[in-house]
């Protein structure tokens, strides 16, 4: 009886093993070159990306990697590039070539996928009062209101208002998706992305604790050409940013 329920017991690893393999699928890794205080850094080398298929289909999708910033999921065959600095980190992905000459890229009207990071306990707090109060105005009330009270930033940045067109749906108590309308200024367009005809979809995630909380920002517009892409890249990215260094790595 022993001997039965070992080999039972091994089958049944063997079966689980299997599945678990089913469902991880490898995409390939681009890594992106740097810029930010500590000077240009070289497009990183790394192997292809584990990804859990389940549900998702990834083909034509590829994992963006620079130093110094999270990783995003995006079309395969795109160019990228990261900007870093103390208060956070960005990684752009678009289909045509970007330019690097400036300290932040200028908006891009045309398809992009998008991830920033903003740390809540330097410079970055700013930016994440400023997109929280919107998101998450419940949550980081204490939070914003105290990095108003430094008032080293005028009270109107905070605003909400600001994004008034963008239309948010929680997805529980630190993860909000967002859509910007065509042609409006929102979320969707706070950092490289400008109004085009289409929308600015997105989803956004808080990480850390609540007296210094980090935020994470993606943002994606695909085009007619990759539109069927876009929930895909969803739902890979937001399961990333939920599980942080994990999927991300260290940076």
């Amino acid at each position: 009886m022993r001997t039965g329920l070992t080999s039972l017991a091994a089958l049944c690893v063997l079966v689980q093993c299997a599945c678990a393999q089913a469902r991880s699928r490898a995409v390939p890794f681009v890594g992106c070159a740097a810029d930010g205080q500590q000077g240009h850094i070289t497009p990183p080398r790394g192997q292809p990306k584990a990804v859990d298929s389940t549900n998702v289909s990834v083909e034509g999708i590829a994992y963006y990697k620079g130093d110094y910033a999270p990783g995003v999921f995006a079309p395969s065959g795109w160019r990228c590039h990261v900007w870093y600095g103390s208060s956070g980190s960005a990684v752009l992905v678009t289909p045509t070539p970007i330019d690097t000459t400036h300290s932040s890229p200028a908006h891009v009207l045309g398809p992009a996928v998008e991830l920033s990071a903003h740390f809540g306990g330097t410079s970055g707090r700013f930016s994440v009062a400023e997109y929280g109060g919107y998101l998450f105005p419940t949550l980081l009330a204490s939070f914003i209101a105290r990095v108003k009270s430094e008032g080293l930033v005028p009270d109107s940045e905070f605003d909400p208002r600001h994004f008034a067109h963008d239309s948010v749906t929680p997805l529980g108590s630190l993860v909000a998706e967002f859509t910007t309308p065509p042609g409006l200024s929102g979320i969707g367009t706070a950092w490289s992305l400008g109004p085009s005809p289409d929308p600015i979809r997105g989803v956004a995630v808080l990480a850390g604790d609540s007296a210094e909380p980090d935020l994470a920002i993606f943002r994606l517009r695909l085009g007619a050409a990759k539109r069927q892409l876009e929930p895909i890249l969803l739902e890979l990215n937001r399961r990333c940013m939920q599980a942080g260094e994990p999927c991300w790595g260290s940076w």
